[in-house]
């Protein structure tokens, strides 16, 4: 499945169902694993695959704004 077939309304919901998936793990973290190194790299890994799908996203739309 490619992105274009996806509406920006389903992927909006998808990255609100993300955030609160993040903000849920938010106590966990702070309260058991805040000494995790292996939730830190997951994190931190989480944070560049997303971005870099959200930069690769903008650039598509700016493709299109150019049309």
């Amino acid at each position: 499945m490619t992105w274009k077939r996806i509406g920006p309304g389903a992927i909006a919901v998808v990255h609100y169902c993300a955030a609160g998936v993040w903000a849920l793990l938010l106590v966990p973290t702070l309260i058991w694993w805040k000494n995790s190194v292996l939730w830190v790299a997951a994190m931190s890994l989480y944070a560049n695959f997303v971005s870099h799908l959200s930069a690769a996203k903008a650039s598509r739309a700016e493709e299109e704004a150019e049309k």
